[in-house]
């Protein structure tokens, strides 16, 4: 680790800030969950920031932030061998953190428990015929609905920082929620699909993702979803909607 200096990105220091968001922009799909704690200020004041460096040069980053799971949520990455590790350790745990596959070896080194992996897909296909929506399809607006709906995995923060669509049943309950858990210039990360089971295979998630992908497109930004390993289905879905995969991630515990 000699050689490297770790320092706590801190509100006011914006020469550091601007040099971790121009690490961060690079190989952008790597650095999801980092690009959006430094550049979302309601992200940045839930987030404990760390810049890896390397002389003047920044070689990693690091970042854990509350308020978006009932645990917290860390993301880490680091462009030279043996960062990582010295990153990790800067954030206090316990935390869960996701993290380019090509570092996996080296967090689980450092202590960190392996979850599972994912597959990152990104929707690149945004000149695909239009359809028209599903008209039962509604913006969703109450977070005690989304709450009981969604389980622990929801904030209610998450509603301000992304639009959350659903479709409901004949009696009026929701059958099927989509949402985005958080959008910046460039991504909008899809972290919410759920269908009720009695509801399945009425093809709720495709108009639901298809519509919020419509939501929060743009010339600029790109809607990705993270599809846990081994879901065949999920992956056959999406790239019938124009995603593809782009890369792996692991999931660790600490």
């Amino acid at each position: 680790m000699q050689g490297y200096a770790y320092h706590p990105l801190k509100a006011g220091d914006e020469a550091a800030l601007a040099a971790g968001q121009a690490f961060a922009r690079e190989s952008l799909f790597e650095r999801l969950w980092l690009h959006a704690a430094l550049e979302l200020p309601a992200l940045r004041a839930r987030s404990e920031l760390f810049t890896s460096q390397c002389g003047a040069r920044v070689v990693g980053l690091a970042a854990a932030s509350d308020g978006l799971f009932p645990f917290r949520v860390a993301a880490l990455d680091a462009a030279l061998p043996g960062v990582a590790a010295g990153l990790l350790a800067k954030l206090e745990p316990p935390f869960v953190c996701r993290v380019p596959a090509r570092l996996a070896h080296e967090v689980a080194r450092a202590g960190a428990r392996p979850i599972r992996r994912e597959r990152q897909m990104v929707c690149f296909d945004a000149s695909a015929p239009r359809e028209p929506l599903d008209p039962r399809i509604e913006r969703l607006s109450d977070p005690v609905e989304l709450a009981r709906f969604l389980g622990r995995d929801f904030a209610p923060l998450e509603l301000e920082l992304a639009p959350f669509l659903g479709i409901r049943d004949p009696f009026g309950e929701l059958a099927a929620v989509a949402g985005a858990r958080f959008l910046t210039e460039r991504i909008a990360l899809v972290a919410h699909l759920e269908t009720r089971e009695d509801c399945r295979r009425l093809g709720h998630a495709r108009a639901l993702v298809r519509a919020l992908v419509r939501a929060v497109e743009s010339p600029e930004r790109r809607a990705v979803i993270h599809v846990r390993e081994g879901a065949a289905s999920a992956e056959r879905l999406l790239a019938e909607l124009g995603f593809r995969g782009t890369h792996d991630f692991c999931l660790f515990a600490r």
